[in-house]
């Protein structure tokens, strides 16, 4: 499954013209991409970003800051999948909720 994010400020590169980007499921690829880059780095995300969609890094870097914001979010959680245990879930709003213990109180009779 992918993520299919519809640009609000579309563009063309050259002969190409971009109105969505598609992030696929990260792979270990997607991260050997990134490079030597830091992963706190604008650098980064584009690398990671060109990777997920497949988009050369030359495209990306045209992409309106606006929209990126909003791919920025999807990269946060595909950031977080590789440096935590968390499962990067690609629609969180379908993901089940996480359930929250129950305190359980035990019954007690007063002598």
């Amino acid at each position: 499954m992918a993520i299919k994010h519809v640009l609000k400020n579309p563009f063309k590169v050259g002969e190409l013209e971009v109105t969505e980007v598609t992030i696929q499921r990260p792979k270990t690829k997607d991260f050997i991409a990134v490079g030597s880059n830091s992963v706190d780095s604008a650098a980064a995300d584009a690398a990671l970003l060109a990777s997920l969609s497949g988009l050369p890094e030359s495209v990306i870097d045209q992409i309106d800051i606006d929209d990126l914001s909003k791919l920025r979010f999807h990269l946060a959680r595909v950031w977080e999948s590789y440096f935590t245990t968390k499962p990067y879930v690609e629609n969180p709003t379908e993901a089940e909720p996480e359930k929250t213990p129950q305190s359980k109180t035990e019954e007690t009779s007063l002598p």
